[in-house]
C-alpha cells in the first residue's frame, strides 16, 4: 500500500469543489483554482496572466478538452510555469459564464464551451476562443503552439495586452448600456417583437433557424401560443404546430426514454448534441402541455406524458425531492453519443422478424446511418404508423402493438448499456422550472403523480434553499446544505413557481413567500435608475474580486433560459392580481420599460419578454375560490380552474373568513369563485361547468379583435 501511494496521482485543489464537474478534474496535473480572490491575488503577485477553463458536466467538447489537454503531463507543466490555471462550472457560477461569453463573442466572433480564455491579472479578457486540439489541427491552433506564444507575449508585451484588455472591457461597458434601452410599454412594441418572431420562423421544418443548427426557442412557443390567444390566427397556431411536430418528430426528442436533447446540429432537428438539460425539459414540457390544450393534437400530449416520465425516471430525486441538473451526453472522450444511438444490427437484436419490419422503417434506421461518419442512427420519426403499416402489409393496430413491444424491448437493451451520467447538483432556478411544468402537468394533464412531487419539492427548496433575511440559494447540496449565494434569476424563477404552487396546493405561505422574495429582489438586484433587474445584487457590482464581475448585467434575452426580467415581470404582475398592491404592478411597468425599445429586434430570443409584454397589456386571467378547502363544492370549482388552460391563468383559494371585500364569500355558506382580469371580475359563480367556460375567455381584450382573421 506505501508503494502505491508513493506514485499515486496527488488531487489539486478541486477535490473540496462543490461542483462534480470540477471535482472530475481533482486530479488532473494541472494545478486548478476555483473562481476566488485567492486565484486573482496569486496571478498579481507571480505576474502571470490567468487561463480561465469554463465548462459543464453535460458538455462533450469539455470533456474533450480535459482528457487530450488538460490530462496532458507536458501541456499541465506548460499551464502550471506560466499561467494562473482557474477552472468554472458555467451551471455554479451563470454570471462568471455570461459575462466572460459576451467577451469572447466580442473578441473572436464566437462563444460556447468549453470557453479558453485568457486573462490579465484583474479579470481582464486579452484572448479568448472556445475548444483547443493539443497540437494545432485542422486548422486549430493547438495548445502546445498557443501556451507557450501567449505566455511569452505577455512577458515581453504586457502593457500592449492590458491595453488590449481594457478596449474589450469598455466594449463590454458599451454593449451592456446598448442592450438596456428603455421605452414606454405599447401594444406596437408588443406586435413588433412578435412580427420579429414570425419572420424569423423556418416554414419548412419549424423553429426559428434557417438551417442548421437548431436551438428550442421555448418562449417564442409560448408568445406564439398567447398571440393564438388573443388574434385566433392560423398562422400563430401553424407556428405551434409545426415546431412541435418537428421536433417530436426528431431526433432531438429521445423517442425511446422521453425528454429533449439540447439541440440539433441540422435544418431537420435530426441529429442532436446529446445532453439533456433539466431547464429545457422543464420548458419543453410547458409548451407541449399547453400546445395540446391549445389544439387539442394528441401527439403533443403524448410527448409531454414521456417528458414527465423521463423526468420522474432520471432527474427527480426522490429521496429529498428536488431535481438534478443534467445528464451528460457520453461517457468517454471517444464517444460522441453512442448510448442513444444504434447500429442496425444492435437495433434489429432484442427485435422479433415483425417488430423490426416496424420499427425499422418508422425509425429511419439504415446500414449507413444517420451520425456523421459513423454507421449508427439517431432514432426519429421517419415514417407515420399509417404508411408503415401501408407498406408492410399490417393493419394499424398490429403496428402499435408491435411498435409498443419493440420499444420496451429497445428501451430495456439500451438500459443495460453504461448510463451517460446524471449531474446530481440541483440548482434552485432550473428546479422551479421543472417544478413550474410538473405543477402543469399535474393540473392539466391529471398527472397526480407530477402534482405531488412538484408541491413535495417545492417543500423541500423552501425548506433547505430558502432564507428569509437572504431569499433563495442558487445550489442545494443535500450533504452540505445550500452554500451558494443566489442570483437574481434563482429569485425570480422561484417566485414565479411559488405562484403556481398556491394555484395548485392552495397553501397561502407559497404566496407569501413569493411576496417575499420579490420584495427582496428589489431591494438587493433593482436599478433605481433605469428600472430592471441586475443578475447580481448591487453590492457585488461594487466588490466584484474581477472587472468584468464589477459590470452592471441587466437580462432581457432568453441565452438560453427565460430572461430573469421577463420572468420577474410575470412574477410581479401575478403579485399585483393576487394582492392588489399597486407598487407590484409598478415594478412590473417598470420593469418591462427597461428594455422595451431593444427587446423587439432580438425576435425569439426575447420570446419571454414578449410573454411578459403581453401579460401587462392584457392581464391574464385570476380565478379566485373561496370556501372551505375540504369542501366538496370548493375541491369541484378548485379542479374546474386547475384543469382549464388558458395563458398565464392563475388561481387562488381563499378562507370564507378572509375578510377581503373583493372576494365575498358565497350564499348559504357556499363555496364560490370569481374570475378577474385585470380590475375586472365576473358575477360570482357557484358552477364548475360555468367557472370553466368563464374562464377561458373572461376578459380577453377586445382591442386585439382587430388583428384576428375573418
Amino acid at each position: 500500500m506505501a508503494l502505491y501511494d508513493e506514485f499515486a496521482p496527488q488531487p489539486n485543489r478541486l477535490i473540496d469543489a462543490r461542483s462534480a464537474y470540477l471535482r472530475s478534474a481533482a486530479y488532473q496535473p494541472v494545478g486548478w483554482f476555483e473562481f476566488s480572490p485567492e486565484a486573482f491575488e496569486e496571478a498579481r503577485q507571480q505576474h502571470k496572466p490567468v487561463l480561465l477553463d469554463i465548462g459543464a458536466m453535460w458538455c462533450h467538447w469539455c470533456h474533450v478538452i480535459d482528457r487530450e489537454s488538460y490530462d496532458d503531463p507536458e501541456i499541465a507543466t506548460i499551464i502550471n510555469e506560466q499561467f494562473i490555471p482557474v477552472k468554472v462550472d458555467r451551471d455554479e457560477r451563470p454570471d462568471i459564464d455570461a459575462r466572460y461569453q459576451l467577451a469572447a463573442q466580442l473578441f473572436s466572433g464566437q462563444g460556447g464551451w468549453p470557453l479558453t480564455i485568457f486573462l490579465t491579472p484583474d479579470g481582464e479578457p486579452f484572448y479568448a476562443g472556445t475548444y483547443f486540439p493539443p497540437e494545432d489541427r485542422g486548422g486549430l491552433t493547438g495548445m502546445k503552439t498557443l501556451l507557450p506564444r501567449l505566455a511569452a507575449s505577455y512577458r515581453r508585451h504586457g502593457d500592449e495586452l492590458v491595453k488590449v484588455a481594457h478596449t474589450l472591457t469598455r466594449r463590454i461597458e458599451a454593449h451592456q448600456e446598448s442592450a438596456a434601452q428603455s421605452g414606454p410599454v405599447s401594444l406596437e412594441r408588443y406586435q413588433r417583437l412578435a412580427d420579429s418572431v414570425m419572420r424569423r420562423f423556418d416554414p419548412d421544418h419549424g423553429g426559428f433557424e434557417r438551417g442548421g443548427p437548431k436551438f428550442p426557442h421555448p418562449g417564442a412557443i409560448e408568445l406564439a401560443l398567447l398571440q393564438r390567444f388573443y388574434t385566433g390566427k392560423s398562422s400563430w397556431e401553424f407556428v405551434v404546430e409545426k415546431t412541435l411536430s418537428a421536433m417530436a418528430h426528431g431526433g432531438i426528442f429521445d423517442q425511446l426514454g422521453g425528454g429533449f436533447h439540447r439541440y440539433a446540429t441540422d435544418a431537420t432537428w435530426t441529429v442532436p448534441h446529446f445532453e439533456k438539460m433539466g431547464y429545457e425539459n422543464g420548458l419543453l414540457l410547458m409548451n407541449y402541455i399547453h400546445a395540446y390544450h391549445a389544439t387539442g393534437r394528441e401527439q403533443f400530449r403524448q410527448v409531454a406524458e414521456q417528458t414527465v416520465d423521463f423526468i420522474f425516471h432520471t432527474l427527480a430525486d426522490h429521496k429529498h425531492g428536488g431535481f438534478f441538473s443534467s445528464q451528460d451526453a457520453d461517457n468517454s472522450l471517444h464517444d460522441d453519443g453512442d448510448y442513444w444511438t444504434w447500429t442496425l444490427e444492435e437495433f434489429i437484436r432484442p427485435l422479433t422478424e415483425d417488430e423490426a419490419r416496424v420499427l425499422v422503417p418508422l425509425y429511419g434506421v439504415h446500414p449507413r446511418g444517420s451520425m456523421p461518419g459513423t454507421q449508427r442512427n439517431v432514432l426519429h420519426l421517419a415514417s407515420t404508423p399509417d404508411e408503415v403499416a401501408r407498406t408492410q402489409e399490417f393493419s394499424l393496430e398490429e403496428v402499435h402493438r408491435r411498435v409498443a413491444s419493440g420499444r420496451r424491448k429497445l428501451l430495456e437493451a439500451r438500459r443495460a448499456r453504461k448510463t451517460p451520467a446524471v449531474d446530481t447538483n440541483k440548482y434552485v432556478n432550473w428546479n422551479a422550472l421543472l417544478i413550474a411544468a410538473m405543477l402543469e402537468a399535474g393540473m392539466l394533464l391529471g398527472r397526480d403523480d407530477a402534482l405531488r412531487f412538484a408541491l413535495r419539492s417545492m417543500d423541500h427548496l423552501v425548506r433547505e434553499a430558502y432564507d428569509p433575511d437572504r431569499g433563495v440559494y442558487h445550489a442545494v447540496h443535500e450533504e452540505a446544505g445550500a452554500r451558494l449565494p443566489g442570483f437574481f434569476e434563482d429569485q425570480a424563477y422561484m417566485a414565479y413557481a411559488l405562484l403556481l404552487a398556491h394555484g395548485a396546493g392552495g397553501k397561502w405561505e407559497y404566496l407569501e413567500t413569493a411576496r417575499h422574495l420579490m420584495d427582496l429582489a428589489v431591494e438587493r438586484y433593482w436599478d433605481p435608475e433605469n428600472g430592471g433587474f441586475f443578475d447580481i445584487e448591487r453590492q457585488l457590482l461594487v466588490t466584484g474580486m474581477t472587472t468584468l464581475l464589477r459590470q452592471p448585467r441587466k437580462v432581457v434575452e432568453d441565452l438560453p433560459t427565460p430572461a430573469a426580467n421577463a420572468i420577474a415581470a410575470m412574477a410581479l404582475q401575478g403579485l399585483w392580481l393576487l394582492t392588489r398592491e399597486d407598487r407590484y404592478q409598478e415594478y412590473a411597468r417598470r420593469t418591462l420599460e427597461a428594455f422595451a425599445a431593444q427587446a423587439p429586434d432580438y425576435g425569439p430570443y426575447a420570446g419571454y419578454y414578449g410573454l411578459a409584454l403581453g401579460h401587462a397589456l392584457a392581464p391574464p386571467a385570476l380565478a379566485v375560490i373561496v370556501g372551505q378547502a375540504d369542501a366538496d363544492d370548493t375541491r369541484a370549482l378548485l379542479q374546474a380552474a386547475r384543469t382549464t388552460y388558458r395563458p398565464g391563468k392563475l388561481v387562488s383559494l381563499m378562507p370564507p373568513d378572509a375578510h377581503t371585500g373583493q372576494y365575498p364569500p358565497g350564499e348559504d355558506g357556499r363555496a364560490v369563485a370569481y374570475c378577474c382580469a385585470g380590475q375586472t371580475c365576473s358575477a360570482p359563480i357557484y358552477d364548475a361547468a360555468v367557472l370553466r367556460e368563464t374562464l377561458a375567455t373572461f376578459g380577453k381584450p377586445p382591442w386585439f379583435d382587430a388583428q384576428s382573421e375573418a
